[in-house]
């Protein structure tokens, strides 16, 4: 659909040359930014035209639940414009998507990080270790060593936190995500565990400010924690931004690489010859690992299961959530959380669950690989891609015939030509 209002045409095309002239991306959002002096636009528009029917979204919601008066709702992973001319010209939608440009230049100070910042590409950090919950149960329960549920649970016993914002899954489909408002130590626990399909979590955040739960976590995936960075630093001071910033106490972001389609779970079935329905847990670890229902474990091979990943998934350079309190994910040491605490209020967090006997930790050096892997996933997130408005949209891919996101810049038509070797 093309939009011809004249303010919001003036301002699609002033991104355009900006993104196309090959202008500094720290001044891409000047196309936006300048049009509030003139009494703003209608910004949905811009965000509909360059993101969502390129299929560039990566449906982390930031836009839904930034939007004072409810503008698009969420369907199919991304926004819908349903209500357009409820707009108030506030033009948050386009401030807070990390689509559409990269962070500002001052983020990190608002995210106080926690020194000494070492950044060795995959965005800064304090320091590393291996981390887990001390109560073997939620060990067993939970994913790689249950961490990140013992420091949601352990903040909210200890008044440090009213809720938390989490992903879920359908009762009726175990491998389906939704998203989850958790305020109790049992809704933490029942949704325990890595899916990996996409879930929108950050739309609980619409729940938390409708009952006013304050101070919240957030854990997501990290295009999520990058949705709910701009929305907490964005220029426009407005209620809603100022509330991001006044009551989300502490982000962990999930290590992510892609997430799958929903259709993947019929397909993995199919892989290991089971119905999906019995499928009740799936982890990653150089290979997909499958429990049953009834606790059999059942293998198959990732790069097979990789040909259902969310073609999306391409326009996030970020494996390692940079922008996040806490970073965890389950590589390198079997039922531990490697786990990189980037800022102060990430450290408090784990410090006081250590202090507090919740949580037990070990040096990185234990399992040195962990920390390989790391490094090396973070790389293959960003190798030879350009800034995500620079990519071919999705309609441009399905003509190349390239969706998976892991490959499209590696491998396929996005990798750079060989270079000939001419040495006689």
């Amino acid at each position: 659909m093309k939009r011809n209002d004249s303010p919001a045409r003036a301002v699609i095309d002033r991104y355009r040359y900006l993104v196309e002239s090959g202008a500094d991306p720290a001044e891409w959002s000047y196309a936006w930014r300048s049009a509030l002096n003139r009494g703003g636009f209608q910004a949905v528009d811009l965000l509909m035209e360059e993101i969502v029917e390129t299929g560039r979204c990566v449906g982390c919601a930031a836009c839904v639940t930034i939007c004072p008066v409810d503008v698009c709702e969420y369907r199919t992973e991304r926004p819908v414009d349903r209500h357009p001319e409820a707009c108030v010209l506030c033009v948050l939608c386009a401030e807070v998507c990390p689509v559409l440009r990269p962070a500002d230049k001052d983020l990190h100070e608002m995210l106080d990080l926690r020194p000494p910042a070492i950044d060795e590409g995959f965005g800064p950090y304090g320091y590393g270790v291996y981390a887990r919950s001390t109560d073997p149960d939620w060990v067993a329960r939970a994913q790689d060593g249950g961490l990140v549920s013992a420091l949601v649970i352990h903040g909210l016993e200890t008044n440090a936190l009213a809720g938390a914002v989490l992903g879920d899954v359908k009762p009726e489909q175990r491998q389906i995500g939704r998203h989850i408002l958790a305020t109790t130590r049992e809704e933490v626990l029942g949704a325990a565990g890595s899916r990996y399909t996409y879930s929108p979590n950050t739309l609980a955040l619409l729940d938390a400010m409708r009952l006013d739960v304050s101070p919240i976590a957030v854990v997501g995936v990290p295009c999520q924690v990058d949705g709910v960075r701009f929305q907490q630093n964005s220029s426009i001071p407005l209620s809603l931004a100022n509330w991001y910033r006044d009551n989300i106490a502490l982000v962990i972001g999930l290590l992510c690489s892609e997430a799958f389609t929903h259709e993947s779970i019929a397909k993995l079935g199919e892989m290991i010859d089971v119905e999906p329905e019995r499928i009740e847990n799936i982890n990653i670890k150089g290979k997909v690992v499958v429990r049953l229902n009834d606790g059999e474990i059942r293998t198959a091979s990732l790069k097979r299961y990789q040909e259902f990943a969310r073609p999306a998934c391409l326009y996030c350079l970020d494996y390692g959530a940079e922008n996040a309190d806490i970073s965890a994910g389950g590589i390198g040491m079997d039922n531990w959380t490697l786990t990189l605490v980037r800022t102060e209020a990430g450290h408090r967090a784990l410090q006081t669950a250590i202090d507090d006997g919740w949580v037990e930790s070990r040096p990185l050096e234990d399992e040195p690989r962990g920390m390989f892997l790391f490094d090396m996933l973070a790389a293959s997130k960003k190798k030879n891609r350009p800034l995500p408005a620079l990519m071919p949209t999705l309609p441009e891919r399905e003509t190349l015939g390239w969706l998976n996101p892991k490959t499209f810049y590696t491998k396929g038509p996005g990798a750079p030509a060989a270079i000939e070797d001419e040495t006689p």
